[in-house]
């Protein structure tokens, strides 16, 4: 499922649009190079927010408001539970979509790039709703406000102001939660030799994220998932509603 977001785009940095020309070449061979490990990472911090307290201050019982799918499974005589919505930023092939649909989400997922979302529709075509559409455009996706918006190893890419701005209207876009997969310091070399070569923001990333987070969440959540990278949990109950 594929479709065009109509808001017209605005001008992107040079920087950013490199980014994007770099995807389009490399999605034929992404998910070659990536798909296995990048999913057994989404699967852990899918399965690791599905046993968040979004009102607690670390891991504890699943939430109702956040079901799996043995919860979705109502008693015979009660009617089947909508399934919570979710929407994925920086999509991308869709890996992270994908492992949210296999947890009972209904998904939704953006991106820029539409070489990258061919292969998605291509290779996961029931894992989500496709939509081309900027980063800072999440709120005002068909279905917004959604239960959880999710980011996969797309903020580090980005410069600091514009990570700000995505991550700020990601909280717009959101009920419950905001929930990120992306860089934990200090880094590595293999993590930065390939970042390098993207051009991204990975080593402003690394030293600037936890301020970013601090400015527009009282009680981020942070699990890591591999020696490189974390789960970053946003609970909107602990954040201003002003924001």
């Amino acid at each position: 499922m594929t479709s065009q977001n109509s808001q017209k785009p605005r001008d992107i940095p040079d920087h950013i649009l490199r980014a994007h020309r770099l995807f389009s070449m490399i999605a034929p061979v992404y998910d070659l190079v990536l798909a296995r490990s990048m999913t057994r990472v989404y699967r852990k911090a899918v399965d690791l927010l599905l046993q968040t307290d979004l009102h607690a201050s670390g891991p504890g019982s699943t939430l109702p408001m956040l079901p799996t799918l043995s919860t979705l499974q109502p008693p015979p005589t009660e009617p089947m539970p909508p399934a919570p919505t979710a929407l994925d930023v920086g999509t991308g092939t869709g890996l992270f979509a994908s492992e949210l649909a296999r947890s009972g989400f209904q998904v939704t997922a953006i991106d820029s790039c539409s070489a990258m979302l061919q292969i998605a529709k291509h290779h996961r075509p029931r894992a989500a709703e496709y939509i081309q559409a900027e980063a800072h455009l999440a709120s005002r996706q068909p279905g917004a406000p959604f239960d959880i918006v999710c980011a996969g190893m797309l903020l580090h890419g980005l410069p600091r102001h514009y990570r700000t701005e995505v991550l700020v209207d990601m909280i717009h876009a959101a009920c419950k939660a905001v929930v990120i997969v992306d860089y934990i310091p200090p880094g590595n070399l293999i993590a930065a030799a390939v970042e390098r070569l993207e051009g991204s923001c990975y080593r402003g990333f690394l030293h600037e994220f936890s301020d970013d987070l601090a400015c527009v969440a009282a009680n981020a959540l942070v699990y890591p998932l591999t020696a490189a990278c974390a789960l970053y949990v946003l609970p909107l109950s602990h954040l201003p509603r002003g924001h």
